[in-house]
């Protein structure tokens, strides 16, 4: 069963969409992406800091207390093991004009079930030839402009699981779903935070926990078919392997301490 929160009520019927707003007309908000486990939402405090956050940089209004406090009210109708707290935020609805400011921002919040079971154990990787802008507002912030991501997906279906996505120099940013790691001779490199890519929250946590030397760095496509494994993260499903990327195999290490270490972290 899902459950659907809109603007400070539960929704049973149709969403009610206002035309002129600027999510539904730009692209223009935030969202994130949250695993619910037993009613608990993971990693909760960290996904909606990187909302505010995220929201005042780029001048949305983001009611923090509100925010949690409509979250809390959600979960509260959690009815399955699992499941995916969905929270979109946009600017509202405004006069024309890309700079225009509005009074109230809309706040989207959904609940929809989830089978970790079913999630791939493996990825297998097709370079796209749209490249990451390592200087974009939406290279570094979970926006609602996600068509890149959405075009580089569509471009290598039915070739591989997910599309690599390198950034405007070249350099390896992130796939469309996920940070980018690989363990070479016992240490975890990913792409700096200036490379084209989000900051992932699961990301955050390798870094700051792994008990491997890890760094950010400069990522080439050589270093990837060279290491010892490469693994994607994010915060539905923690860590996956990657096996293939453009046909080519690449290393299998085993990375289920890491996965195992994670999964400690969300419980």
């Amino acid at each position: 069963m899902s459950v659907v929160w809109f603007n400070g009520e539960f929704l049973y019927e149709t969403l009610p969409l206002d035309p002129a707003d600027r999510g539904l007309m730009l692209g223009d908000g935030l969202f994130e992406t949250v695993a619910v486990a037993g009613g608990q939402a993971i990693w909760l405090d960290e996904h909606v800091q990187r909302m505010v956050n995220s929201a005042a940089m780029l001048g949305i209004s983001a009611d923090e207390v509100d925010l949690r406090v409509s979250i809390a009210k959600v979960l509260k109708r959690s009815s399955a093991a699992h499941e995916v707290l969905r929270i979109t935020l946009t600017r509202g609805v405004t006069m024309r004009g890309l700079a225009a400011d509005a009074h109230h921002s809309s706040l989207l919040i959904s609940l929809l079930p989830f089978d970790p079971t079913q999630q791939p154990q493996n990825f297998t990787l097709a370079t796209s030839v749209i490249r990451r802008n390592e200087t974009a507002p939406s290279s570094r912030h979970k926006t609602l402009s996600y068509i890149d991501n959405v075009a580089a997906a569509r471009e290598v279906k039915g070739k591989a699981d997910d599309a690599l996505m390198l950034n405007s120099s070249g350099h390896v940013a992130c796939s469309t779903v996920g940070n980018i790691f690989i363990l070479k001779d016992g240490e975890l490199v990913t792409p700096r935070d200036d490379h084209g890519i989000l900051p992932g929250i699961t990301r955050a946590k390798i870094l700051k926990h792994t008990a491997f030397k890890a760094r950010q760095y400069f990522v080439n496509v050589d270093d990837l078919y060279s290491a010892d494994a490469v693994f994607l993260t994010n915060s539905l499903r923690l860590v996956t392997p990657v096996i293939k990327l453009d046909d080519r195999a690449l290393g299998i290490a085993s990375v289920q301490h890491i996965k195992d270490y994670l999964k400690g972290l969300s419980q």
